[in-house]
């Protein structure tokens, strides 16, 4: 295989209130993947979970459902009145999604295996294409232990594996336990390493996936705040660039009925990556959503080729020069010692401890320095660690000139922030399947430069926002001309 076609889908949370309604919902995604001709389609993570509304009966539950269905943008006048009696009276009886959800899946968990492997499983199978299903909270199929998975189906709509996420946000720690281990799911398209969420901010995971045979990385996301969408972006981004693996990464976004805690809306811009030598301004993007908060399409082709060409030619050939004589044993050391820690992220290290003065008419002036770590018995914080130290120990009230003044000069040191202006702007928020397709969709979607100016930036932001408004009914007819019966045989059509 020399090449090949990606579909990565940035979807809504939705409450649907049958089965077919949810497929039907589904179809548009795999439709517009059809016509970019993509083999391999990516969902995100915990949209899964829509499978289960359907399978909830009782009035509460029927609320809920009413309620999501007035938030949509092709309902009628009638559906959205009730729609908003309904949410208000939900609110008001205090009716939770995440509560029932809980509670079928501790009585009922077999259907929701079985409607999940319906729905995705039946998709693979009708638009013979390999899968990666959304994760969603389901029993595991080794020991029956509720989990956030994802399952990978064949064009045959047969199971070719699944992954359990290992490193669980808080608002997955009463619903599902961690999972055990990574592995590679061998596909027609490739072998695949899957991360969800929090997963793949560990590099160790991403090599060892590397190590396995992974010639794919495939990440999904569900994020409420920007900071967490921001950190899970970066994360696949250096796994991406750390094993010289194409990847790509799919967001859940829109209204959130389901967080434990704060329901802010899901956020996120899903993306197709490749190392920074095959993409445009070497950014490592392919093609990235430009909305946080709106549906979309994303498409791209990877070139197996260059990509081989590139391990072979690259000045920084990671995949081959990482002295594994010498980092194997000190990781394993490193490892080891912090798994016999009583709280392997905060035990970290005993160092010894500076004794008060005896009086405090007479203190003693003690010279700051930096600690060199006895490597014998003690154990040491990283902030003690003397690399670390040389920046944080001095952090304070002390002004930037100073603190500058008293660092070794060959620590660089940025000490003022970026600043992060970002704010969201509901105008941006839309029903409508946005379609992109890599890479040259990059300048199509407006992303700025880096060397940009925030000014300037917000000002093509604002520009590219009123033409989007402008351009919003022709995407509207585009789209409804796609979701027309006879739409999917048209496989001439791009987007």
């Amino acid at each position: 295989m020399k090449t090949l076609t990606v579909a990565c889908i940035q979807q809504k949370m939705r409450l649907p209130q049958t089965l077919e309604e949810y497929r039907e919902d589904l179809r548009r995604f795999l439709r517009a993947a059809e016509n970019k001709r993509a083999r391999l389609v990516v969902f995100p993570e915990l949209a899964g979970v829509m499978v289960i509304p359907p399978l909830l009966g009782g009035f509460q539950a029927n609320l809920l459902k009413r309620a999501d269905l007035a938030r949509r943008r092709q309902t009628s006048l009638w559906q959205k009145f009730s729609g908003g009696v309904s949410g208000a009276l939900a609110g008001w009886l205090n009716s939770d999604f995440r509560q029932m959800t809980g509670a079928l899946l501790t009585t009922q968990s077999d259907m929701a295996w079985e409607a999940y492997d319906e729905v995705f499983g039946g998709l693979a199978q009708e638009f013979d294409v390999t899968l990666v299903a959304p994760s969603a909270y389901l029993p595991d199929p080794l020991d029956g232990v509720l989990r956030n998975l994802a399952v990978v189906y064949g064009p045959g709509g047969e199971r070719l594996g699944y992954q359990a996420k290992r490193v669980l946000h808080p608002e997955d720690e009463d619903l599902a336990q961690p999972g055990h281990e990574w592995n590679v799911i061998p596909t027609p398209v490739g072998r695949i390493g899957l991360m969800l969420g929090g997963d793949l901010l560990y590099p160790e995971v991403g090599r060892l996936l590397a190590y396995q045979g992974a010639e794919l990385l495939i990440a999904q996301g569900a994020a409420t705040e920007r900071v967490l969408f921001e950190k899970l972006r970066a994360g696949i981004l250096a796994r991406m660039q750390d094993n010289q693996l194409f990847a790509a990464i799919s967001f859940l976004v829109g209204h959130n009925e389901f967080s434990r805690r704060q329901r802010d809306p899901f956020v996120g811009r899903s993306s197709v990556l490749a190392p920074q030598e095959l993409t445009p301004r070497a950014s490592g993007i392919l093609v990235e959503s430009s909305n946080f908060r709106s549906e979309s399409v994303l498409s791209a082709v990877w070139d197996f080729e260059k990509l081989a060409e590139l391990w072979e030619t690259s000045d920084t050939p990671v995949r081959s020069q990482l002295p594994l004589d010498a980092v194997g044993p000190a990781l394993a050391q490193l490892y080891n010692k912090m798994n016999q820690l009583p709280e392997g992220s905060e035990a970290l290290l005993a160092v010894p401890e500076v004794q008060e003065p005896e009086t405090k008419e007479h203190p003693v002036e003690m010279e700051e320095k930096v600690t060199t770590p006895n490597r014998t018995n003690s154990t040491l914080s990283l902030d003690d660690l003397p690399v670390l130290s040389s920046v944080t120990s001095y952090w304070g009230d002390a002004s930037d000139s100073e603190i500058k003044a008293s660092l070794p000069a060959h620590v660089p040191v940025s000490l003022t922030p970026e600043s992060d202006d970002w704010e969201y702007d509901e105008t941006w928020e839309s029903d409508e399947l946005q379609e992109l397709s890599g890479p040259e969709a990059e300048a199509e979607e407006g992303m700025p430069a880096q060397s940009e100016d925030p000014e300037t930036v917000a000002a093509k932001q604002a520009g590219e926002s009123q033409a989007e408004n402008e351009e919003s009914e022709e995407e509207t007819q585009e789209m409804d001309a796609l979701l027309a019966p006879g739409a999917e045989d048209d496989r001439d059509q791009t987007g």
